[in-house]
């Protein structure tokens, strides 16, 4: 895995944990950011349940600030530790990264110190789908979402949650058996 471009662009990242992550395929991570372009420059990047956390740094590479990576396994956080540290990052700078169960960390504190993100991205791992309405309803009520925020769910091919409440689909992609899903909320939030 690496970096695709912006200030890290070709950077080698960390190997990916033996179990329990499926990171986002670079030619997938390579189109998601040629849809968002420029839009996530300056502005805040959320990356939950981010693995290895290379959707978020290659958000950071692009120019994104702050970008928090949100992760629950221990294996899969010490390869973002790992990551930051290739990149020269320091934890706790431009770039934030959380040990937390993304459910917890959205009905903490951590969305209010954050504000509005320009993306939220939630890639859960394939086997907590049934988790993922609910984190989607927590994100309704988050204050990380903001009239013009963009919430992209990476989900299995064919299985893609519904939008919550009044929200609506900005775009679809498919990548072989991984799809994305962009959604915006409603314009009167």
């Amino acid at each position: 895995m690496r970096i695709i471009a912006g200030r890290y662009g070709g950077r080698r990242l960390a190997p990916v944990p033996r179990r329990g992550v499926r990171p986002t395929a670079d030619p997938v991570r390579e189109a998601l950011f040629s849809i968002l372009g420029s839009s996530v420059a300056g502005r805040p990047f959320v990356d939950l349940c981010a693995g290895t956390g290379a959707v978020g740094l290659e958000a950071f590479s692009r120019g994104a600030a702050p970008v928090v990576l949100v992760e629950r396994s221990r294996e899969a956080f010490s390869t973002i530790r790992k990551n930051l540290a290739l990149l020269g990052l320091e934890p706790g700078g431009d770039v934030r990264a959380v040990r937390a169960d993304v459910g917890a960390w959205l009905t903490g504190p951590g969305p209010s110190a954050i504000g509005h993100a320009a993306v939220i991205y939630l890639d859960p791992p394939w086997a907590e789908e049934r988790r993922l309405a609910r984190w989607l309803a927590e994100l309704v009520a988050s204050p990380l979402v903001g009239p013009d925020s963009l919430v992209i769910v990476e989900h299995r091919a064919g299985r893609a949650p519904a939008p919550p409440g009044s929200w609506a689909e900005a775009w679809a992609r498919r990548y072989g058996d991984t799809g994305l899903l962009a959604m915006r909320p409603a314009a009167d939030r």
